[in-house]
């Protein structure tokens, strides 16, 4: 099997997350934060064979970059790298799912009921990482005013803090959704964005060009519906 340049992007993404992956058979990768605020899916265009897991995810991905071209095999204790030539070969043990940090194999985060849905460019997704850098925003808002729908950066429990606001959208609606910026750990790219207030507050980014989705817990949801 060969991995595609996707799935490599959505493997280095996955190891922002979380350091560990268990590979299930199929097609679908799902990990989840430490912290379990962040879930992501993905669904690849490679099919494994069966379940394994791998502790490191990082060192996978520094062998794989050793190699110019090469293959993965599946022994039954152990993952295999193999150069086009033959030459050359790395074994990577699989690990134990006990020492691993997983999101939950028997039940699928969804978000079908949600309170308001917009689309986030990567422009505008872009921009606004970087201006709460800049100010060293801990918090992403998306605020809604009855008129428009703005994505903003700042600290809703400080007034003094610096705010910075971009136009996103329009609503008829009045809401305020806080994110804590440390959990943005999405791909680049556009968005379709869902939210769900109440007590199971949660945020859903699915990519528009990519077969990736993002989970995302709210830190706080005010609604006026």
């Amino acid at each position: 099997m060969k991995l595609s340049e996707q799935t490599i992007e959505i493997l280095k993404n996955y190891a922002t997350l979380n350091q560990s992956l268990m590979f299930r058979k199929g097609s679908v990768l799902t990990t989840i934060t430490p912290t379990s605020t962040v879930y992501a899916s993905s669904r690849v265009v490679e099919s494994f064979p069966f379940d394994f897991g791998i502790y490191d995810l990082n060192r996978l991905l520094s062998k794989l970059s050793l190699y110019r071209d090469c293959e993965l095999a599946f022994d039954k204790d152990r993952l295999i790298i193999k150069s086009a030539d033959g030459r050359r070969t790395d074994y990577i043990k699989y690990s134990s799912p006990k020492i691993m940090i997983l999101p939950p194999s028997d039940k699928t985060v969804t978000l079908d009921d949600p309170d308001h849905e917009f689309e986030l460019s990567q422009e505008d997704l872009l921009w606004q990482r970087k201006s709460a850098g800049i100010s060293n925003s801990p918090y992403i808002v998306f605020r809604g005013d009855g008129k428009h729908i703005y994505i903003q950066s700042n600290d809703p429990d400080d007034d003094s803090s610096d705010m910075s606001s971009t136009k996103i959208g329009k609503t008829d609606k009045t809401f305020s959704f806080v994110i804590k910026l440390e959990n943005w750990k999405m791909l680049d790219g556009s968005y379709r964005v869902k939210l769900r207030g109440g007590k199971r507050g949660l945020s859903k980014f699915e990519h528009k060009d990519k077969p990736i989705e993002y989970f995302i817990a709210v830190e706080s949801a005010l609604s006026n519906l």
